[in-house]
């Protein structure tokens, strides 16, 4: 499954949704990129798109759905559910569900958190989700990582409650979880790292699940300075992303994660 989290390059680096209108807006021209490269190489996948974009560049979206690919909801201002109420993200998720069915996108069913927050102390999300039509969640990262992943999660597809829970698959070697199928860990270990960890990941029996961000394929957007760790998390070898979603694209076949769902008849 290879999945994209439709977020401008500031949103994870400024927690403040009412200055982002004072950034540079960048998120169109490496969104294409990923749809060139997957029709090139003939797959598809999932975008889980921030509402907030989906309000400004609704043509986005609609370029996302004409290229074959499910669009996900990501969330309106990429909130932690950590750091919200219940309240605040029924509000949050219902005003991201209005922008993308704006944009097109009619039939939303799948959901990824911002920062992979579903764990135990939020799962009290999973039912909202289910409240607004979302039958299918990938929020968990099955490795305890920094400020986000839950170490205990399982590390398959799983019924969670009233949703279906696919995670970001993680390679295991001598029974370690390695985080090398995406994100900054694919930046920062060698590509051939992630190739070998998605071949891994089909030698156990299991489905990998890629998952990248726009802003990674964009190494020229601005530098901001927001904490030493979050910095270079950031920016560390964003000239490698494109490099790296290619071999991925061309190795390997990859779908949407409702079209795995479906497939599955789960």
């Amino acid at each position: 499954m290879f999945t994209v989290d439709v977020e401008d390059w500031f949103h994870p680096l400024i927690k403040d949704p009412e200055v982002w209108d004072g950034y540079e807006d960048r998120i169109e021209r490496p969104t294409d990129r990923l749809l060139e490269l997957l029709a090139s190489s003939g797959n598809h996948g999932t975008f889980f798109v921030l509402g907030w974009v989906a309000e400004r560049h609704p043509e986005l979206v609609r370029r996302i759905l004409a290229g074959g690919h499910e669009v996900g909801c990501h969330g309106h201002h990429h909130l932690s559910l950590a750091r919200i109420s219940p309240e605040r993200f029924r509000a949050d998720l219902a005003r991201s569900l209005d922008a993308l069915r704006a944009a097109g996108a009619a039939d939303v069913v799948s959901f990824r958190a911002p920062y992979f927050s579903v764990n135990r102390r939020t799962e009290w999300a999973l039912p909202i989700l289910a409240e607004h039509g979302l039958r299918i969640d990938s929020s968990v990262f099955p490795l305890k990582l920094g400020y986000y992943g839950q170490h205990a999660a399982p590390n398959r597809p799983h019924r969670r409650g009233p949703v279906m829970e696919y995670p970001i698959t993680l390679p295991e070697f001598g029974g370690v979880r390695l985080p090398i199928t995406g994100g900054f860990y694919s930046r920062f270990f060698p590509t051939s790292w992630s190739l070998a960890g998605v071949r891994r990941v089909l030698e156990n029996g299991g489905e990998p699940m890629f998952y990248v961000h726009p802003w990674e394929l964009d190494h020229e957007h601005p530098r901001l300075r927001v904490g030493r760790f979050l910095t270079y998390r950031h920016y560390l070898r964003l000239e490698r992303t494109e490099e790296i979603v290619a071999a991925i694209l061309e190795r390997f076949r990859w779908r949407s994660v409702r079209d795995r769902d479906a497939a599955n008849g789960a």
